[in-house]
C-alpha cells in the first residue's frame, strides 16, 4: 500500500499532466490534482485566441481584397480618361502637323510671289502697263495669301 501511495503522490507531483503520455497512475494523480482540466483550459483559451486572429485576418483579408476591387475600378477609369486624353492629344497633333504644312506652302507661296514681284522690279523689256497690270496681279495674290497665314495663325 505506501508503494501505491508513492505512486500516486508521484503522479500527483508531476506537472506535464498529457493524456498520450505516462500511465494509469499519472492519469489519476493529474486528474485528482486538476491538471487535467487547466490543461483542458489552457488548450481552449490557444483555440479562442487562435479563432480570433484567424476571424481578425478574415476581415483584414475582406477589406484589402474590398480595397483592391475598388483600386482596380479606379485604375481602370484613369485608363479610359487617359486613352481619350491620348486620342485629343493626337488630334491636336495632327492637327499642328496640318497647320505646320499649309504655314510652309504658304510661305512657299509668298517666297514665289515675292520672286515674281522682284522679276518685275528689273524687268525693262516689257511695257509699263503690262508690268503695271502683273503687278497689281501679284499685291492681289500677296493680300490673299496674307489672309490665308492669318487664317491658319488663328487655328
Amino acid at each position: 500500500m505506501l508503494t501505491a501511495g508513492c505512486l500516486v503522490l508521484s503522479g500527483c507531483a508531476t506537472t506535464d499532466c498529457d493524456p498520450a503520455h505516462g500511465g494509469f497512475i499519472r492519469g489519476i494523480g493529474c486528474a485528482t490534482s486538476g491538471s487535467y482540466e487547466q490543461r483542458q483550459q489552457q488548450k481552449q483559451a490557444d483555440v479562442t485566441r487562435v479563432q480570433q486572429t484567424q476571424s481578425g485576418l478574415k476581415r483584414e483579408y475582406d477589406t484589402l481584397n474590398r480595397q483592391g476591387e475598388q483600386t482596380g475600378a479606379e485604375r481602370q477609369a484613369l485608363e479610359q480618361e487617359l486613352a481619350q486624353v491620348q486620342g485629343q492629344i493626337d488630334a491636336l497633333n495632327a492637327e499642328l502637323a496640318q497647320s505646320n504644312a499649309d504655314t510652309a506652302q504658304l510661305r512657299q507661296n509668298l517666297k514665289n510671289v515675292q520672286h515674281q514681284l522682284d522679276l518685275l522690279k528689273v524687268d525693262r523689256i516689257s511695257p509699263k502697263p503690262q508690268v503695271d497690270q502683273r503687278r497689281a496681279a501679284l499685291d492681289k495674290r500677296i493680300k490673299e495669301l496674307e489672309r490665308e497665314v492669318d487664317l491658319v495663325r488663328k487655328r
